[in-house]
C-alpha cells in the first residue's frame, strides 16, 4: 500500500510511546505500597512502551530511506540492501523484545499466575531465553518466520480471555461485587494487544481476511520469488486471524451480556465501535477483493486510494493511538502507580495532557487524510482543543481516576492468593535485564549488517 496516509503516525508513536513509557517507569520506581505483580506489570508495561517506541523509531528511519529512493536507487536494489541493513534489523529485534515481554505480562496481570516467591526470576529468565534465541533466528531467516514468531503472543488469548470469562460470569450470576474490575482489565489489556487485529474481526470470522495473507507475502517479497506452496502453506497467519475474531465476539458477547443487565459503560462503547468498524471493513473488502486477489492470480492491481486511506485511518489509530491510550489508562485507573505524591502528580498530568494533545492532533490529521478539510479549519480545532486541555487537563485527570480500584485487592476479597514478598532489588534487576536486551540487540543488528550477513 503506497500512499502518503500509510505510516504516517509512526514518528509521532515513536515519540510518545518512549515519553509516555519513561514516566510510566519513573511513577513505578517511586511506588512502593501495591501488590507485587501490580508493581511488576507497572514495570513490563512501561518497557513494552519504551521498546515499542525504538521500534518505531527505526521503522520511521526506514521510511524515510524510502521516501528518499529515486527510480535508479531502486533499479539498482536499493530496497533489498535496506531490507537487509542495521535498520530493519534493529525494528525486528526490538520487536522480539516486546513479545518476549507480551509472553510473561498475561502470568502475572491481573490474575497472578506464578504465585511464587522466585516469580519474577522466572520470568525474566523466560524473557532473556525467546531473546536471545528469536533474534539472532529471525535475522537468519531474514524474518520469514515472522508469523511464527508472533505466535507467541497467543499465550494473551489462552490466559486472559480465561479470566475474563471467569470474572465476568462471576459478577452476573454470582454477584461478586469487585469482579467487574478483573474482567475488565483483561479486557482491555486484550485490546492493547490485538486491537489492530480485531478491527478486521468479521471478515477474519468468515474467512475471507486470507486474501490479505497471500497479498502480504507477494508484497513483501523483495525479488518477487514467493511461491504459490509458500503462500498456500501459510498457517499461523490464518490461526492468529481466527482467535482474534473469536476472541472478539466472545468480548462483544460478554459486554452485551453485562450491559442488558447491569447498563451501558465506557468498554460496551469501545466494542460496539470496534464491532462497527469490522462491518464496514468486511463491506470494503468485498469491494476490493478483485485487487486484493490479482497479485497471486496476475499482476498485482494498486490498492483504491480512498481504500489505502480507510486502512491508514483505522489501522494507524488503533495501533498508534489506542494502545499507548489503553497502557495509560490501566496504570493509572488501577491503581498501579502511586499518583498521590506531588512529584508523581506532575507526571501524572504531563502524561494525560501529552496524551490528550496528540491524539487530538493525530486524528485530525488522519481525517484531514481521509476527508477533504481545510487546514486553517483543522488548525483552528487543534488550537481549540489545546486551550481546552491546558485548562481543564486536572479535571480530566481526576475523571480518569475517579472510582479507581486495584486488580489484585479484588481479587482478594474473591479468592485466595498467596502473600508473596518481593525484594526491590528484584524489579530493578528485571529494568536493567531489558535493557541489556535492548543493547543486546542493537548491537547484534550492527554487527551482522556490518558482517555482510544477508543472503539476498
Amino acid at each position: 500500500m503506497a500512499d502518503d496516509a500509510v505510516n504516517a503516525l509512526i514518528p509521532v508513536a515513536a515519540v510518545v510511546h518512549i515519553a509516555l513509557g519513561v514516566m510510566a517507569l519513573m511513577l513505578v520506581r517511586k511506588t512502593v505500597d501495591r501488590e507485587w505483580n501490580e508493581i511488576y506489570a507497572g514495570y513490563v508495561i512501561s518497557w513494552m512502551m519504551i521498546v515499542l517506541g525504538l521500534q518505531y523509531t527505526f521503522a520511521t528511519i526506514l521510511d524515510l530511506k524510502i521516501d528518499n529512493f529515486t527510480d535508479q536507487d531502486i533499479l539498482n536494489g536499493a530496497y533489498t540492501s535496506l531490507f537487509s541493513s542495521s535498520y530493519k534489523y534493529s525494528e525486528q529485534a526490538l520487536n522480539s523484545i516486546f513479545i518476549g515481554l507480551s509472553f510473561i505480562l498475561p502470568l502475572i496481570y491481573p490474575y497472578p499466575l506464578l504465585q511464587k516467591e522466585n516469580a519474577i526470576k522466572v520470568t525474566t529468565f523466560l524473557v532473556v531465553v525467546i531473546c536471545i534465541l528469536i533474534i539472532p533466528l529471525d535475522i537468519f531467516s531474514d524474518f520469514s518466520n515472522s508469523d511464527m514468531k508472533g505466535s507467541i503472543t497467543w499465550i494473551c488469548y489462552l490466559i486472559w480471555i480465561p479470566i475474563y470469562l471467569r470474572f465476568l460470569v462471576g459478577e452476573m450470576l454470582y454477584m461478586e461485587e469487585n469482579a467487574r474490575t478483573i474482567s475488565s482489565v483483561a479486557l482491555l489489556l486484550i485490546l492493547s494487544f490485538k486491537v489492530q487485529w480485531m478491527i478486521f474481526w468479521l471478515q477474519n470470522f468468515i474467512g475471507i481476511g486470507k486474501v490479505y495473507v497471500a497479498r502480504w507475502l507477494v508484497e513483501d517479497d523483495l525479488l518477487g520469488i514467493v511461491s504459490q506452496s509458500e503462500i498456500s502453506s501459510s498457517i499461523f497467519y490464518p490461526i492468529s486471524m481466527s482467535l482474534s475474531s473469536v476472541t472478539f465476539l466472545i468480548l462483544l458477547v460478554g459486554e452485551l451480556w453485562r450491559a442488558y443487565h447491569k447498563g451501558i459503560s465506557g468498554l460496551t462503547i469501545s466494542t460496539m465501535i470496534l464491532s462497527v468498524v469490522g462491518i464496514i471493513w468486511f463491506l470494503s473488502t468485498l469491494i476490493v477483493m478483485e485487487t486484493a486477489e490479482s497479485c497471486v492470480e496476475s499482476v498485482c492491481q494498486t490498492w483504491n486510494k480512498t481504500f489505502v486511506d480507510w486502512y491508514a485511518f483505522t489501522y494507524q489509530v488503533s495501533i498508534y493511538l489506542i494502545v499507548p491510550l489503553i497502557f495509560m489508562f490501566i496504570i493509572l485507573n488501577y491503581n498501579i502507580v502511586d499518583t498521590e505524591s506531588k512529584s508523581s502528580k506532575i507526571l501524572t498530568r504531563i502524561m494525560v495532557l501529552l496524551l490528550l494533545l496528540v491524539a487530538t492532533s493525530s486524528i485530525i490529521e488522519m481525517i484531514q487524510i481521509v476527508l477533504p478539510i481545510p487546514e486553517m479549519v483543522t488548525s483552528a480545532f487543534f488550537a481549540a482543543g489545546v486551550v481546552l486541555f491546558i485548562g481543564w487537563e486536572e479535571k480530566i485527570m481526576e475523571k480518569m481516576m475517579i472510582g479507581t480500584q486495584s486488580a489484585a485487592e479484588s481479587i482478594k476479597t474473591m479468592l485466595p492468593i498467596n502473600d508473596i514478598k518481593i525484594d526491590d532489588k528484584e524489579f530493578q534487576i528485571f529494568s536493567i535485564t531489558v535493557m541489556c536486551l535492548v543493547i543486546y540487540a542493537l548491537l547484534l543488528a550492527v554487527l551482522f549488517d556490518s558482517m555482510g550477513l544477508s543472503s539476498r
